[in-house]
């Protein structure tokens, strides 16, 4: 059962907290007490990133950026996240344990994209990185490929800044379409995943990294102005 209603999503129905223990109910309570708070800070920094993405078209005449995506974590989604990591049901165990409740997903179109807005951004003044994860230069054994990075961003409601952790992973637009399928295929089909499943979306994943390798080989002769020697 949804806490939020279809017709107004962030209106919270308070019915849905019947089928929560105790202490998961003070939790939703104490967390939608500063949600806000992670909302501003998701909002703050998808402008940061659009303006870099503009600053790069201005400045090298090329958007990294294909698209971005955004979404705050649902009170049933901490929950059940808490729960799985045996977390204690709190709100310091919240704001100390989990760092996507403003969570983005930034799709680049290169590889070398990737590196150049992550180094953008750190050089932001109100912006520092607590954890960075490159399953580009170590993918995991799945084949996923990704940068994760959790930024802690400052946001002001007054003269005192309150620090908000944003999880952002970074993916070109293959390892972004091979991340979405691999996901459907594992988790919402009926059927069961086999070894040899594994071992094919392995290789796929594999495949489209060349496929993202000599793309952006491309990319680099045409805008260096260099010629195949064929």
């Amino acid at each position: 059962m949804s806490l939020y209603s279809k017709k107004e999503p962030q209106v919270y129905k308070l019915d849905a907290l019947k089928s929560y223990s105790e202490d998961e109910r003070k939790l939703i309570v104490e967390y939608l007490k500063i949600e806000k708070y992670y909302r501003y800070a998701l909002r703050e920094m998808n402008a940061i990133v659009e303006n870099l993405d503009d600053f790069c078209e201005n400045t090298f005449s090329h958007n990294p950026i294909h698209h971005i995506e955004s979404r705050i974590k649902t009170p049933e989604n901490i929950i059940e996240k808490i729960n799985r990591r045996g977390y204690p049901m709190t709100i310091d165990s919240l704001k100390t344990n989990i760092y996507d409740v403003s969570g983005m997903r930034v799709i680049c179109n290169y590889i070398n994209d990737i590196y150049q807005i992550i180094a953008l951004l750190s050089k932001q003044k109100d912006i520092k990185v607590r954890l960075k994860k490159d399953y580009i230069i170590s993918p995991k054994p799945s084949g996923y490929r990704s940068v994760h990075i959790v930024f802690d961003i400052s946001i002001y409601f007054g003269s005192e800044p309150i620090i908000i952790p944003v999880e952002i992973q970074f993916r070109t637009i293959a390892m972004d379409m091979w991340a979405s399928l691999e996901h459907e295929l594992r988790y919402k089909s009926n059927n069961e995943f086999t070894e040899y499943d594994k071992k094919c979306l392995k290789q796929y994943s594999d495949d489209l990294y060349e496929v993202d390798l000599n793309m952006q080989k491309i990319y680099i002769k045409k805008t260096t102005g260099d010629r195949d020697d064929d």
